[in-house]
């Protein structure tokens, strides 16, 4: 039976893969915001270095293949454990009383079947607050809601090799815009390797991630391409004994939405921008610029991660991580790190984290994943 299920997936996996994409983008066009905000305590503690991990039930938001290697449980000595988890986190005091109703949490669980691999499921929601509604006078009749985003996401992941795992997810996704609404679906792709390291045991993990159409709420031939990207990452044991564990983790991300421009707005663009400067662009620079095609594997394109764990005991657990995204330049070098604690006590984990400040109040975001073992 494992055999089968393993033909099947790696068919899977393998159709995926060549899948006809194509995407046309401008600068910053994607839909789907909802996709680029992963999740999880853990994971944003670690800035967001979280594609090599595995064990997690949230590491299906970051690469599959990491619910294939799920820690034992302590109900049934000796079998894998199931996992629960829910993540939340509140936007609104960023941004002060604009920010009312702004949230983003998602719901995940994740159940191993023994030969046949793991199967999980993620609900991910994102409230995207309220807006005051007026005549030609200041004053608010209403307050209306700008709705919810919601991305349903179903998991498999299994054991290739030993040392070899892969996993794949597949996503319904609902966007709304005021009184509109659009639909898509994508797929995941992961796999992750554990190198033949015994002094440090060293995990590679990659993921391509959100291939699919486009999403549109009025036009079709106006659908923004998915926030498409590929992670790549490591994991690395540094110390482990009976009371100690430290790991460090590291990744980059690079931004594949936009495979290739629209050729006319293309030649727009270049003669709007040459007619203000002296020293004049060419095609290649701008599309280099935007990151367009292979050019978004440029190093001033990637986002850039890196963490490290210390558990104590396996109960205590503290984190510190560094994160910088593309074209994102923040006033302060700690708005670059991240901190966070977890703690597990026999089958409840919980993880807390302290991001970077930011929004119109500088406030800082705290966030919470409560996780049960079973």
């Amino acid at each position: 039976m494992g055999c089968f299920i393993r033909k099947i997936f790696i068919l899977l996996l393998s159709t995926a893969i060549f899948l006809p994409v194509t995407a046309l983008a401008g600068p910053g066009r994607t839909g789907a915001q909802i996709l680029n905000l992963g999740g999880g305590a853990r994971a944003r503690a670690l800035g967001d270095a979280f594609s090599a991990m595995s064990g997690d039930v949230t590491t299906s938001l970051w690469n599959p293949s990491g619910l294939a290697d799920m820690p034992e449980s302590k109900l049934r000595s000796g079998k894998e454990a199931g996992q629960a988890s829910m993540f939340y986190t509140d936007y609104s005091a960023p941004f002060g009383e604009a920010g009312e109703g702004l949230y983003y949490t998602f719901i995940s669980g994740a159940m191993p079947l023994g030969d046949i691999g793991t199967v999980g499921a993620t609900l991910q929601m994102q409230g995207q607050g309220t807006i005051a509604v007026t005549t030609d006078s200041p004053d608010v009749l209403r307050e209306e809601s700008l709705g919810t985003n919601f991305a349903l996401t179903f998991s498999y992941a299994d054991r290739v090799t030993e040392s070899l795992s892969a996993g794949i997810n597949g996503k319904m996704i609902r966007m709304v815009l005021g009184r509109e609404s659009g639909t898509s679906y994508a797929v995941d792709l992961g796999m992750q390797y554990l190198l033949p390291f015994d002094l440090i045991p060293t995990t590679i993990g990659a993921a391509i991630q959100n291939v699919g159409p486009g999403i549109s709420f009025i036009d079709e031939n106006q659908a923004d391409p998915l926030p498409r990207f590929l992670r790549i990452g490591t994991a690395m044991s540094l110390y482990q004994d009976r009371y100690n564990h430290i790991r460090l983790v590291s990744g980059i991300t690079a931004y594949i939405d936009k495979l290739t421009e629209d050729e006319h707005e293309l030649a727009v663009d270049l003669d709007r921008l040459n007619a203000e400067r002296e020293e004049k662009l060419t095609q290649e620079q701008l599309l280099s610029d935007r990151g367009v095609g292979i050019r978004a594997f440029e190093w001033r394109h990637l986002q850039k991660n890196l963490g490290l764990e210390y558990w104590l005991g396996g109960i205590l657990a503290l984190r510190i991580g560094y994160k910088s995204e593309p074209g994102i330049h923040l006033p302060e070098w700690t708005d670059y790190i991240t901190a966070g604690i977890g703690a597990q006590v026999y089958l409840f984990n919980i993880d807390f984290t302290i991001g970077p400040s930011f929004g119109p109040s500088r406030a800082r975001l705290y966030e919470t994943t409560a996780m049960f073992i079973f």
